[in-house]
């Protein structure tokens, strides 16, 4: 078990990874902890883990899972920071019975444990081939794989989802699990009072043929309508951050919603869109947040439908600011990001006070002053 060094002087100090000097989630977990008075501080996903961290807080994965617990590993017993890992990504294959999709996941973390070793000794000969081909692929069963891996080393302190789902599948086998859904921050959206000439948005990679084909289909549909969709796909138009995301949202009077996968818990674009007041017309979604409820809060109708619904609010305003308004002081007011970084921090709380059940923390004097 990791253990912090109780130091009464000072909040604790959240050692947050970010894989460039731009990255946005990154930078919004570090000023939602500050807001909740720790002190974050950032490190390149690859290098050192800073100097008298409380807390490491990890999140996605974006690159290599393992780079961070391989150094905890190396610490001595008390000198560990606690280690967080924010899940957001999907389970691979949910069809998939969880005895052949966990010894899948077992295997592909296994060959990159061995891919990622800079022991020649360690390399099984004629492999070479093998791990150039797998470099990128089975990135879901390598994460999957990871996590377990983790847990089973005492390496992972604290493991939290976005999706309810896949949180109750991590419990059942073994993986203790918070739920902290992907919500809203200030720093996602404005009321910049814009007209609305947008009719319909999408943005974000396309990343599966699955979404590709559905995006085309409903966007010929729509043509033949005359209603013409903005597509920031990062090849027709650049893809949208920040300020000038805020801006499209503004004027955008429908955001589409499709999955890379049917099963996938697709929550961050809804964070994005509905706070700027524009309607989630959405593929049919499984329940990852069971508070944010289809027809109140978003549209959800099945992929064949897409266009047709579509169509129907924008010529059904009233209705459509029904929905918009519902989901923005949902979103507002309910389902903040701010909210899930405390439940994951209160876990944290919990585990350093039954570590140290005499010493007063730091982590848990900056919890209490701030509620």
């Amino acid at each position: 078990m990791n253990s912090v060094v109780p130091r009464r002087d000072r909040s604790a100090t959240v050692a947050i990874p970010r894989g460039n000097e731009r990255d946005g989630i990154a930078e919004v977990i570090s000023d939602e902890l500050n807001v909740l008075g720790y002190q974050p501080v950032h490190f390149q996903i690859g290098s050192l883990i800073p100097e008298k961290s409380d807390v490491v807080f990890s999140f996605g994965p974006y690159g290599k899972f393992l780079t961070i617990p391989r150094q905890l590993a190396k610490m001595p017993l008390g000198q560990k920071p606690i280690f967080v890992h924010w899940n957001t990504e999907g389970i691979p294959d949910l069809r998939i019975p969880w005895k052949i999709m966990s010894s899948i996941a077992e295997w592909r973390s296994w060959l990159g444990r061995i891919q990622d070793s800079r022991n020649d000794s360690a390399r099984i000969p004629g492999t070479e081939r093998l791990f150039s081909l797998m470099e990128s692929r089975m990135l879901r069963f390598r994460y999957l794989g990871d996590y377990y891996y983790t847990h089973r080393r005492g390496w992972l302190d604290i493991f939290a989802d976005t999706s309810e789902i896949y949180a109750e599948i991590h419990r059942q086998h073994g993986l203790p699990t918070i739920v902290a859904h992907w919500g809203a921050t200030p720093q996602w959206y404005k009321n910049l009072g814009l007209e609305r000439d947008i009719d319909v948005l999408w943005m974000g990679t396309r990343g599966t043929r699955r979404r590709s084909i559905i995006l085309d289909q409903v966007r010929r549909e729509l043509e033949a309508n005359g209603v013409r969709m903005h597509v920031a796909d990062g090849k027709e138009n650049p893809f949208i951050f920040g300020d000038e995301r805020i801006y499209y949202l503004n004027r955008s009077k429908i955001t589409l919603n499709i999955t890379r996968t049917w099963y996938d818990d697709n929550f961050s674009r809804i964070a994005l869109a509905a706070p700027n007041r524009s309607l989630i017309v959405s593929e049919e979604l499984l329940p990852h947040c069971r508070s944010f409820i289809a027809g109140t809060h978003y549209v959800s109708v099945p992929v064949e439908t897409l266009a047709k619904t579509i169509l129907y609010y924008l010529d059904h305003e009233e209705e459509r600011l029904r929905i918009v308004d519902n989901a923005y002081h949902f979103e507002t007011t309910k389902l903040v990001f701010r909210d899930s970084i405390k439940s994951i921090m209160d876990a944290v709380n919990q585990l350093y006070e039954s570590i140290h059940p005499i010493n007063h923390s730091p982590v848990l004097d900056v919890v209490s002053n701030s509620l």
